[in-house]
């Protein structure tokens, strides 16, 4: 059993190394000043690399689209921003690259100019190194053979220069001569061998860094403790360099880089998520936390099994991550938790859960209250990398249009993931990227060196947005593409009447041009 468990863990941080949760790419679906535009940032994976940015301005042909790559606490001058080139055929979609030099926290500046005016997006994306790429082995071995051929020509030269360079033409070289270069020649042999074998040791430092430098999200656990009247989940942040994150002599003996504090993401400090490995259950929690390190949250009431645990953070920096962890619930914790368990009796009002079976292949959903909601972009095939066409519409029990209500600030909140676990995302009708984090980059002023002051003037900010009255609709949308093809299954979840709902839909995606596998 604890082999297992441990394998189980192994494979979940296997997991989370893999580019971000298995989805990397940054989506946002917001204003421009006066134009509408859907932004996708498929970074690079590497450090620095070159970002592939797609802009759609609906309905719109502005004159020009630019980038520009911004540092959280980048110091100096901005650089001048990349023109986006229209794309051929689409009117209105604009593509091209950009290099990040920078790892961490960094923001894509999107400006939109036309008849209309002009217009700024700011789209925070985290810049991490993913992957170490590979040396294609055709390559290695025609380098090798060039290496070789230019050792031994070098190695040459240098004898025949010693034995006949300073001989008349046509005066043959002495035994002297030719002894001496001999030596020339394995001294030049030698030195050849220790600056190749100091470049060997050099190069493998430098690769040690980097690999250990590779993405990683902050090490967490998550357990089941018991309490009265119900069962106690508790999520840890565990990871040393954020135990002593206030600790900057440690941080240094360890060559460790600080983190800024947490920030509230639509007013809430953690959004963690558990989803059954069957995918038969899916609680969306909010614990609350006083030394942002442990998280206890009341158990919510869900069948017995294994979960994986996704917990999405926000720092002050706008640098966000996903940690990862695994708990399981045995049936005598579950009922527990059952029997004493009730929405209104949750921990933070916003919390909610699902449980119960999809049917595959359908397309309409009756929620908890009788109302349908039904994923009007459906396509019979769904390629991977491409437009998910994620909309859904609620219509009440009588058929009529639902008013949804505002759901922490946003028309609904959706969650995707794949039947391995190795994709997870939580999305918003505005994309993957989190309001906190783009408020990060927006509000910064040159002052907000002290840490929790830029945050503290986020969550004000955050507070009074999410009050803000929402336009009545029956409809909500999240753009985003699937990264890669297999089974997925997507939750919508909605406030209605006070209550939250929550629509579940399987998802089956193709292999597509544009996928990442």
């Amino acid at each position: 059993m604890r082999k297992a468990a441990r394998a189980y863990g192994v494979a979940l941080l296997y997991l989370a190394l893999t580019a971000h949760v298995g989805s990397p790419d940054a989506w946002y679906e917001g204003n421009a000043g006066p134009y509408k535009v859907i932004v996708q940032v498929r970074m690079p994976g590497v450090v620095p690399g070159v970002a592939e940015i797609f802009v759609r301005t609906p309905g719109e042909r502005p004159d020009t689209v630019t980038v520009v790559a911004n540092k959280f606490d980048a110091t100096g001058a901005t650089p001048p921003p990349e023109v986006l080139a229209p794309v051929e055929g689409d009117a209105g979609y604009f593509s091209g690259k950009l290099w990040l030099m920078s790892g961490g926290s960094n923001s894509i500046t999107v400006a939109v100019s036309g008849s209309r005016g002009s217009g700024k997006a700011v789209v925070p994306v985290l810049n991490v190194p993913l992957r170490r790429l590979d040396l294609d082995p055709r390559l290695g071995t025609a380098l090798s053979i060039v290496g070789a051929l230019l050792f031994a020509g070098l190695v040459t030269i240098i004898g025949a220069a010693v034995r006949e360079g300073t001989l008349p033409p046509g005066t043959p070289p002495t035994p002297a001569s030719r002894a001496k270069a001999r030596r020339a020649m394995f001294g030049t042999s030698i030195v050849l061998a220790l600056l190749l074998f100091g470049g060997w040791k050099w190069w493998s430092s430098e690769d040690a860094i980097f690999r250990r430098n590779i993405f990683k999200p902050l090490a967490s656990k998550a357990v089941i403790e018991p309490a009265s009247p119900r069962p106690r989940f508790v999520f840890t942040i565990a990871d040393s360099i954020w135990a002593h994150r206030a600790d900057s002599a440690w941080l240094r003996r360890h060559d460790a880089n600080s983190f800024t504090p947490l920030i509230p993401d639509h007013g809430k400090l953690m959004h963690l998520f558990l989803i059954r490995d069957d995918l038969g259950a899916l609680a969306h929690l909010h614990p609350t936390s006083t030394d942002s390190i442990v998280f206890p949250s009341d158990l919510p009431p869900l069948p017995a099994g294994r979960y994986r645990v996704f917990a999405d953070i926000v720092h002050e920096s706008g640098y966000a991550q996903t940690l990862v962890a695994s708990v399981g619930i045995d049936s005598t914790t579950a009922a527990l938790a059952a029997s004493s368990s009730s929405p209104a009796s949750a921990s933070d009002p916003d919390d909610s859960w699902f449980t119960g079976p999809v049917e595959r292949g359908t397309r309409s959903v009756t929620l908890a209250d009788g109302s349908v909601m039904t994923w009007t972009g459906a396509r019979n095939s769904i390629p991977a990398g491409e437009d998910a066409a994620l909309r859904f519409e609620v219509r009440n029990p009588d058929g009529t249009r639902a008013t949804l209500e505002p759901y922490m600030g946003m028309a609904g909140h959706a969650v995707v993931a794949r039947d391995d676990g190795t994709v997870f995302v939580h999305l918003h009708p505005s994309g993957t990227v989190p309001m906190a984090a783009q408020m990060s980059f927006e509000m910064r002023q040159p002052g907000d060196s002290v840490g929790g002051r830029l945050g503290a003037r986020i969550s004000a900010a955050e507070h009074a947005m999410m009050s803000a009255p929402m336009k009545a609709k029956s409809e909500v949308a999240f753009p985003y593409a699937f990264p890669k093809p297999g089974n997925y299954r997507v939750w919508v979840q909605v406030r209605k009447g006070g209550r939250i709902l929550t629509g579940a839909f399987d998802a089956p995606v193709v292999s597509g041009a544009k996928s990442a596998d």
